[in-house]
């Protein structure tokens, strides 16, 4: 079985979110992706299939398939780019288990580039002081970085507990073997600790074993939470993320405003070839 490796969220090979995109699907299970994806060893991959009327994918951590995610689609984007396209520029549309989603690639100056449109964010919960508290706890952090700003879910796709910091990323400690059960009671997925000043984000899985390198799904709710705080001016901004695993990342993020309404968030991210694989049938 064939596939590729990119790197997203950056222009320069080793650099950025790995990503194996398995372009030969059809026949797979779902045990099977889940074993691929596991023996190639980055943080998530992603199946695709030819239909009819266009393309279906289907997205794989370590340790299961989620609905909805960031770099694996960008990904997404330069193989569908690379392998069907024939202008500088194309839109795609892409089937995903919950949602169509809309992705468009480009060739610039030498330099690849997809966006990943995560459409209007959905303000989920704003978590009182005391249930930040624990959550700040459950980090090893203290309380200072909500005296001005709440800790948030935010989804746009992805539902992330946005908690706020300012500075002090390095400081990030897990004291609990496992967040998911806190997460879960404020209808959360994953939490993203987002440096308010610094416009810096960290992610974990929830047992804080593997730290994300950059990540498109948190991206987006980060961005809109600056945006809903009035701390981001502007309609674009860039999040950093990778700092702490060595891939020093950076994802664009453009706000799309419809009145005084936020009505879509586009992130961005370079993609770049790293290698043609194989996989024994």
């Amino acid at each position: 079985m064939k596939a590729k490796l990119v790197n997203v969220f950056s222009a320069e090979r080793f650099g950025g979110n790995g990503l194996t995109v398995f372009p030969e699907a059809d026949g797979l299970s779902t045990g099977e992706m889940q074993a691929l994806t596991r023996e190639a060893g980055q943080f998530e991959s992603i199946f695709v299939f030819r239909e009819a009327n266009g393309f279906t994918a289907r997205i794989f951590t370590m340790e299961e398939e989620l609905d909805f995610a960031g770099h694996p689609l960008l990904g997404l984007a330069y193989y569908l780019h690379q392998t069907f396209g024939d202008r500088d520029r194309h839109a795609w549309r892409v089937r995903l288990n919950r949602r169509t989603v809309e992705l468009t690639s480009a060739w610039r100056d030498g330099r690849f580039t997809a966006t990943l449109a995560q459409g209007r964010p959905a303000f989920l919960r704003t978590l009182t002081r005391d249930e930040a508290g624990e959550v700040y706890a459950a980090l090893g952090l203290d309380a200072g970085g909500r005296r001005n700003y709440p800790a948030e879910v935010v989804s746009t796709g992805l539902p992330y507990l946005i908690l706020p910091v300012a500075g002090g990323l390095e400081r990030v400690a897990f004291q609990v073997a496992d967040l998911s059960p806190l997460l879960a009671s404020h209808g959360a997925k994953f939490i993203y600790v987002l440096d308010v000043q610094g416009f810096e984000g960290r992610t974990w899985d929830n047992r804080g074993r593997v730290e994300d390198v950059a990540t498109g799904s948190a991206a987006g709710p980060a961005a809109a939470y600056l945006h809903k705080h009035g701390i981001a001016l502007g309609k674009t901004l860039s999040i950093a993320q990778g700092r702490f695993v060595g891939r020093p990342s950076r994802i664009e993020v453009e706000l799309v405003i419809d009145g005084m309404e936020l009505a879509d968030v586009r992130v961005s991210g370079d993609v770049i070839k790293v290698a043609d694989l194989a996989f024994a049938a």
